[in-house]
């Protein structure tokens, strides 16, 4: 997995918006950037979690129940790795879009390059991966919910053995313990869909902090401006500085 922060257009990019003091503009592109690296590793460690499942389907003795599992594992799989698409897609974009910024101003200048940087549309696209994760983290808890129904199911069963425990003297011990078994896979496999979803409630929820971050300095810096203009300081120079009219 590599490092976005060290992709040549990314440090361009960067190095291009601090000479230009644009130091709003570059914060924006470092969050989103932290952001995608944060993505990867959670996906990363979420489909481990997968391979990890997959080995205690292997163990259920119950093979209607083992089939269910294996269903809905496969479902929250490949939410995971449609995710990871969306984040690879995202990361090119960006990547495709520090390229052109970059051109943008070594052609046509700085005004062409502010234009450019505007267009990579940070905290809307943090605004759509917020949403994504939300839409995978209910998904996932559904999923989580029914093997909890499951669980409820295989206890029903077990009840119906003792029932006729006198007709299975010979194998009640042994069906008990695969009963028990098989209980205590479900049981953990409820676990880890509760651990991913709460792993996608929490990505979206740092997409939307992030995003709010850089609405919440974008109303900040017009604010200022429109102070600064009441009080007749022209845009771009601080308080302090004169101006070059004068």
């Amino acid at each position: 997995m590599d490092d976005l922060r060290e992709h040549p257009q990314i440090e361009e990019l960067l190095e291009t918006l601090d000479k230009n003091e644009m130091q709003k503009e570059k914060a924006e592109v470092e969050s989103l950037v932290d952001y995608i690296g944060s993505m990867e590793t959670t996906l990363t460690d979420m489909l481990k979690e997968m391979q990890e499942m997959r080995k205690e389907i292997d163990l259920i003795h119950n093979g209607t129940l083992k089939a269910k599992c294996l269903v809905l594992v496969e479902k929250t799989e490949g939410g995971i790795k449609q995710a990871f698409a969306v984040v690879v897609k995202v990361k090119d974009n960006l990547v495709e879009s520090a390229k052109k910024a970059v051109k943008e101003f070594k052609e046509k200048g700085r005004d062409a390059f502010v234009k450019a940087v505007r267009a990579m549309k940070v905290p809307e696209t943090l605004d759509k991966l917020a949403g994504l994760f939300v839409i995978m983290s209910k998904e996932t808890k559904e999923n989580a919910k029914q093997l909890s129904e499951m669980q409820s199911e295989l206890n029903v069963g077990k009840a119906h053995i003792k029932n006729v425990g006198r007709l299975l003297t010979g194998k009640l011990t042994k069906d008990a313990d695969t009963v028990k078994t098989d209980k205590g896979i479900l049981a953990s496999l409820g676990k880890m869909h509760e651990k991913i979803s709460n792993g996608f409630q929490s990505l979206a929820q740092k997409a939307m902090n992030c995003a709010d971050k850089i609405r919440a300095a974008k109303v900040r810096e017009s604010v200022k401006d429109a102070l600064d203009n009441l009080k007749g300081i022209p845009r771009g120079l601080t308080r302090n500085e004169p101006s070059r009219d004068r």
